[in-house]
């Protein structure tokens, strides 16, 4: 059986990045327009003007990201017999020997899945620098890897499909 790639949906890249930027576009005229005026909605100093700072850096930082993600091109995750290889989260294969659990989960109405890794094979997969970071983060859920699928095409169900049809039963 061949691996089956899932590619990133242009479509949602693109509204995610303009999203990100027309909320980056608010905040900075609201600093613009209002912070000299004496208005009530950002004046200089106030915590409403830091949350527009705030507000700029953040939706600017998501901007750049999902900018940097509508040029790239090919599979994002591939899913075999011989396990997964999400290239946001690992160089190489994950082995289904290392997988111990793969999860769905649900976070407000974002749908992704953890993956459980075995400990002791932990340490000799190939994650990458951010997947690593990010795990310990996640240490309250386990130490897991969580594959996104909002970027996906199909989403959550066209990655729970082929997940489903790969899988060796325990």
């Amino acid at each position: 059986m061949r691996p089956v790639d899932i590619y990133r949906s242009s479509a949602r890249t693109l509204a995610l990045f303009l999203g990100s930027c027309g909320f980056a576009a608010a905040c900075a005229w609201i600093i613009l327009a209002h912070s000299g005026s004496g208005d009530q909605v950002a004046t200089r100093g106030s915590f409403r003007a830091f949350e527009m700072y705030l507000g700029l850096v953040f939706f600017g930082f998501g901007a750049i990201v999902w900018g940097s993600r509508l040029r790239q091109h090919g599979p994002v995750v591939s899913v075999g017999p011989r396990g997964i290889y999400d290239r946001r989260l690992s160089t190489d294969w994950i082995p289904w020997a290392a997988i111990r659990a793969v999860k769905p989960t649900r976070v407000l109405t974002a749908c992704s899945y953890q993956l459980e890794i075995d400990p002791e094979a932990d340490a000799d997969l190939p994650w990458t620098r951010q997947a690593r970071f990010v795990s310990g983060l996640n240490r309250m859920f386990g130490r897991r890897y969580w594959i996104g699928t909002a970027e996906l095409t199909g989403g959550f169900p066209a990655l729970a499909e082929v997940i489903g049809r790969n899988r060796p039963l325990p």
